[in-house]
């Protein structure tokens, strides 16, 4: 297996085990204890990912399948693109992660719920 496919593995088991799976215990399984995390809304480190699990439980969010429509690795970084059910709505998600020493390591991210009206028919995912 190459390192691309390695760091691919990694991320898309870590994000279904804790976003899909909800499963606080994931986020010390695969997050570095220095975690970098560039969405504003959320605090650096693995703590921070544990409070995000929290409140989407509190939610409501329900357990999920993680679908990925597009998976890509290059050096240290993975890309994904998914879809997400989060506050009664279906969300597109184009998350960045690096990885370090076989843990997650950085992320960045962009969301969207689906909207209610379409400009056009092409598919979001």
């Amino acid at each position: 297996m190459t390192q691309a496919e390695t760091n691919k593995r990694i991320v898309t088991t870590a994000y279904q085990r804790i976003f899909g799976d909800l499963d606080i215990t994931g986020v010390d399984a695969y997050l570095s204890t220095d975690f970098l995390q560039h969405n504003p809304t959320a605090a650096d480190g693995p703590e921070g990912v544990k409070a995000l699990v929290q409140m989407l439980i509190a939610q409501g969010v329900p357990k999920q399948k993680c679908s990925f429509k597009h998976v890509v690795a290059e050096g240290d970084i993975v890309f994904l693109h998914s879809r997400y059910e989060m506050a009664g709505k279906e969300w597109r998600f184009i998350d960045i992660y690096r990885i370090e020493d076989g843990k997650l390591a950085e992320h960045w991210d962009a969301m969207m719920p689906m909207p209610d009206v379409r400009g056009n028919n092409n598919p979001m995912f």
